[in-house]
């Protein structure tokens, strides 16, 4: 939970800082299909179990639209290391809802992807 730490694994993060213990403020540059824009937004972690579990609840928003969503991540020990399960639910508005579900969520795939493959590899090392 270390912001310095994640910072470099958010895709397009210009800013990504603690405002609480369990709170932060992004500004990520994000692109879906050939929109580009900037959006600010706040993640929050709920319920902690350190080593266990947490749930994150995000809101934010650029002027291309906003995004509304929920998390739930588990670690789980596993023989040579531990898995991150997540799984999630989001409400995206505005003109970048107007691509449809398949292209959002294959844009979210591909940016989680990347944060956690980039996780992985900070771990490893």
């Amino acid at each position: 939970m270390d912001p310095d730490r994640l910072r470099g694994c958010l895709p397009g993060c210009e800013r990504f800082e603690a405002t609480a213990p369990d709170t932060f403020v992004a500004t990520l540059r994000l692109g879906v299909a050939f929109l580009k824009s900037t959006y600010s937004g706040t993640l929050r972690v709920v319920d902690p179990k350190p080593n266990e579990a947490f749930r994150l609840a995000v809101e934010g928003g650029g002027p291309l639209g906003a995004l509304t969503a929920t998390g739930n991540v588990k670690l789980v020990d596993a023989v040579g290391g531990t898995y991150f399960l997540y799984d999630g639910d989001a409400t995206v508005s505005g003109r970048v809802a107007a691509f449809g579900d398949r292209v959002i969520e294959a844009t979210a795939n591909r940016l989680i992807g990347l944060f956690f493959d980039c996780i992985a590899s900070k771990v490893e090392t």
